[in-house]
């Protein structure tokens, strides 16, 4: 289906290559396939014991299910074996289990507390202190005034009439300055910045609420908009649409379906148990969180 290899190389680190990423992958969250293996298949195995036999640690794990979630990328762990020789009723087994402990991480303090340093880090800056007519010309002054007094050090390397120009100079300009700061060009100033704090707090607004649109301060907020993305992407993939060979590649034969999103793709490649099962663990996370309040 377009670039999507169909067959997998027995060494890809595709965690469940044909179908859990899949799923994942249009819940954006793609979790660590890897948390495989089932307890439908392992009665008191551990998730430990099963992520062992992966080839992962469960800190990676949740690394990956935390890159997957806020990157929008997919972030892969683990072998794919397992899942490929399972059967169907294992396979939906594996993609409850997977989510499930996705979801587990996905609520505790460890997921908030780096939530909310992304989501910091991608923020705007805070905003400038906000300058005074005051504080800008009693800085001009200042400044002036040490320039002055440096140049005064190099007054026995010129002559007496150079240095008459420079007081006149200097003289001038103090006087330019007295009337900044008591003339009407004070007033001018004190405008100009009044309004670029003005234009300093619209941007400022604009950014804090695209970064609620993207990045809501609430987690729970962007898992929602995740799991509305996947139900709605997963509503209509036509599982018995026709694949064909083309230049070594699978794709749809139906032009309409080659041209479908790519999660829409993923959802017909893991295939319909497998994807029902994500849509119904998704909406019932979706109604839990609409329960505590999350839009």
């Amino acid at each position: 289906m377009g670039n999507e290899q169909w067959a997998m190389t027995p060494n890809s680190s595709l965690l469940i290559a044909h179908c859990f990423p899949c799923i994942l992958s249009a819940m954006r969250f793609y979790v660590v396939t890897t948390l495989l293996c089932v307890t439908a298949l392992g009665g008191a195995v551990t998730a430990q014991d099963h992520l062992a036999s992966l080839g992962i640690t469960a800190g990676r794990a949740r690394e990956a299910v935390f890159d997957s979630f806020v990157a929008d990328t997919i972030s892969l762990a683990g072998a794919n074996d397992v899942f490929k020789a399972a059967s169907t009723a294992a396979r939906v087994a594996m993609v409850n289990f997977a989510l499930t402990l996705a979801r587990t991480f996905v609520e505790t303090d460890d997921f908030k507390r780096r939530y909310a340093d992304h989501r910091e880090a991608n923020g705007p800056d805070p905003l400038p202190e906000e300058p005074t007519v005051d504080a800008i010309l009693a800085k001009q002054r200042a400044g002036f005034e040490e320039q002055v007094t440096e140049m005064r050090k190099l007054f026995d390397q010129i002559t007496p009439e150079q240095r008459a120009t420079l007081e006149a100079g200097w003289k001038e300009m103090r006087q330019q300055l007295a009337d900044l700061e008591t003339g009407p060009r004070r007033a001018e100033l004190d405008q100009a910045l009044r309004e670029q704090r003005a234009d300093q707090l619209r941007t400022h607004a604009a950014a804090v609420t695209q970064l609620d649109t993207v990045w809501p301060a609430d987690p729970r907020a962007l898992v929602a908009n995740r799991l509305r993305h996947f139900l709605e992407v997963s509503s209509d993939v036509a599982y018995d649409a026709r694949l064909i060979d083309k230049e070594g590649q699978k794709v749809f034969a139906d032009a309409a379906l080659e041209a479908k999103p790519r999660e829409w793709k993923l959802c017909f490649r893991a295939g319909k148990p497998a994807t029902d099962a994500a849509r119904g663990f998704a909406q019932k996370w979706l109604g839990d969180l609409q329960a505590q309040g999350i839009k």
